[in-house]
């Protein structure tokens, strides 16, 4: 299926809809793209597109923004279809139906569309987005998870936004006390530094310990607000979501996550931008949804 376009006086957004109905760019007309994302991979082949199944545990890096359900350690728990999974500590890969499945388009204009997934055999739900590039320029995206089964399930939502792992960026918190920072990804690899200044947690991708090639390393904030910044070229990405108590999260995530990904090139490294709806049982056929906005302005210089 071919990309869709949003498109306003200003801006441009691309949705790609064959792969887990992932929004692959957000830009000011003129200006390079904000997310990470390679576009050569957005015209693949059909035959060369990863098709979703109980035993695919293939993974690719299509990234841009995408919608998980959470907590990770669940994934692969809340289902019978793949028993080595079932049995397996390794919580990796995503289901692929969520991350690699195709959506249809079932209502569409110059500026919004809204799309339908694949119901997942392994989570038990399907997904409804709806992009809108609003008039002031602003993207609003909205999604709906449906419990398809005829039992019980319980998730959250993770909404995952990937820019450039070199990228500034800004969560406010109250203090220090209200960030923990997991283990790297694998043994090889360093711990990501960051800072707490001025009311804000920052990941710090420049000044990383020179002995690592790479490192790499989740946040997980209690935020004072659920926003996100990170600046992008010259300009500054912001991300707004909705708030919820602490205690409606999940124990093992936060309601705001950073996980970056860090290489001394800007080309390798990553920076996820990540939020986590509450934790909830659904019902058959119950629904959970939220949102997000998204916003670009210029820095003009300035930092926050």
């Amino acid at each position: 299926m071919a990309l869709i376009q949003l498109k306003n006086r200003d801006m441009e957004a691309l949705v790609l809809p064959d792969v887990g109905g992932r929004v692959v760019s957000y830009h000011r007309v003129g200006k390079p793209n904000v997310l990470e994302s390679d576009p050569s991979m957005w015209n693949e082949p059909t035959e060369e597109r990863l098709v979703p199944s109980p035993s695919m545990l293939d993974f690719k890096g299509y990234n841009g923004h995408e919608v998980w359900v959470g907590p990770q350690s669940q994934w692969w728990k809340q289902q019978t279809l793949n028993k080595e999974k079932i049995d397996s500590d390794l919580f990796w890969p995503p289901d692929p139906y969520i991350s690699f499945g195709n959506y249809d388009v079932v209502e569409q204009s110059e500026n919004a569309v809204t799309i339908v997934g694949e119901p997942s055999p392994i989570s038990g739900v399907r997904m409804t987005k709806r992009v809108v590039l609003e008039e002031s320029g602003a993207l609003f995206f909205e999604v709906e998870a449906e419990n398809i089964r005829e039992s019980e399930v319980a998730w959250d939502l993770w909404l995952i936004t990937r820019v450039n792992g070199h990228n500034p960026n800004f969560v406010p918190v109250a203090s220090e006390s209200d960030v923990f920072l997991g283990e790297p990804s694998h043994p090889y690899q360093g711990r990501p530094t960051y800072k707490v200044e001025n009311g804000y947690f920052s990941f710090t991708p420049l000044v990383n310990d020179g002995k690592y090639e790479e490192c790499t390393g989740k946040a997980y904030i209690k935020a004072l607000k659920p926003i996100i910044i990170a600046h992008c070229g010259d300009e500054r990405l912001t991300l707004e979501f909705e708030h919820h108590d602490w205690d409606t999260i999940h124990p093992e995530q936060a309601e705001i996550e950073l996980y970056n990904f860090v290489h001394k090139e800007a080309a390798k490294s990553l920076l996820e931008l990540e939020y986590h709806t509450p934790y909830k049982k659904l019902a058959p056929h119950e629904t959970i949804r939220t949102w997000s906005r998204w916003t670009l302005t210029p820095l003009n210089g300035e930092m926050i």
